[in-house]
């Protein structure tokens, strides 16, 4: 049997490990609900060989991006994308 140490240096085994996904596979098991709200990936039509784009804004500016964003109910990146777009 093997044993493992989570990253706060607690030991568990195996056997830990079995009896863990017996209780979240019964009916009073996991629920999953402490894990919050899904966030939304990267969206699908950046398409798949998309790559990153880096650029350095001061705090003014960058604030300004993220005002802009949030008034317009959508992410700073996504944004961007869209100015990037109407050019």
């Amino acid at each position: 049997m093997d044993k493992h140490t989570d990253v706060t240096g607690t030991a568990f085994t195996d056997a830990d490990i079995e009896r863990w996904a017996a209780v979240a596979e019964s009916d009073a098991g996991y629920t999953g609900d402490h894990l919050g709200v899904a966030r939304p990936g990267r969206p699908v039509s950046v398409g798949a060989h998309a790559k990153p784009f880096t650029l350095r804004l001061d705090a003014a500016r960058r604030a300004k991006l993220d005002e802009a964003a949030q008034a317009r109910g959508t992410t700073p990146s996504q944004l961007v994308r869209d100015l990037i777009d109407s050019l």
